[in-house]
C-alpha cells in the first residue's frame, strides 16, 4: 500500500494551506454577498422612487394634454386645461399612494384569480374550462 501512496513533492502546498486559501475565499464571498443584497435594496428603492415619480409626471401631463385638446376643440381656452390638471396630479397622487403602502400587488383582479386558483388547488379541483353557450340559432335535432 506505501508504495501505491504518492510522494509529496517538494515545494507543494500542504492541505492545511489549501484549506486556509479556501476558507479564505468563502469569507471574501460571502461578505461580497452581504454587499451585493445591500445594493440590491438600495436599487429597489431608486426604482421605486423613479416609478412613482414618472407615473405622477404621467399623469399631470395626460391631464395637461386632455384639457388642452378639449379647450382647442370647444373654444374654452383655461377651463378644461385646469380640470384635467387638477384630475391629473390627483390620480398620480392616488397611484403613487397605492404603490407606497403596496397595494397595487395585492388588490384587483390579479389578487383575485391568484385565491381562486390557490382555493382551487387546496380542494384538489382542476381549472376547469368555461363551456360555450348553447348556440340559440341550431335547430338540428342531431
Amino acid at each position: 500500500m506505501a508504495e501505491n501512496d504518492p510522494k509529496p513533492t517538494p515545494g507543494a502546498p500542504s492541505l492545511e494551506s489549501v484549506e486556509a486559501r479556501l476558507q479564505a475565499v468563502r469569507d471574501e464571498r460571502a461578505g461580497k454577498a452581504v454587499k451585493n443584497a445591500a445594493l440590491a435594496n438600495q436599487r429597489q428603492g431608486l426604482g421605486l422612487g423613479m416609478r412613482i415619480g414618472i407615473e405622477l409626471m404621467v399623469s399631470v401631463l395626460v391631464g395637461v394634454g386632455a384639457g388642452i385638446l378639449l379647450d382647442n376643440w370647444l373654444e374654452t381656452m383655461p377651463i378644461f386645461t385646469l380640470a384635467f390638471v387638477s384630475l391629473g396630479f390627483a390620480a398620480g397622487v392616488m397611484n403613487t399612494l397605492r404603490v407606497s403602502r403596496g397595494l397595487d400587488e395585492r388588490i384587483g383582479l390579479g389578487r383575485a384569480v391568484r385565491e381562486k386558483e390557490a382555493a382551487d388547488a387546496a380542494a384538489g379541483k382542476k381549472a376547469e374550462t368555461p363551456k360555450a353557450p348553447p348556440n340559440a340559432w341550431d335547430d338540428d335535432d342531431e
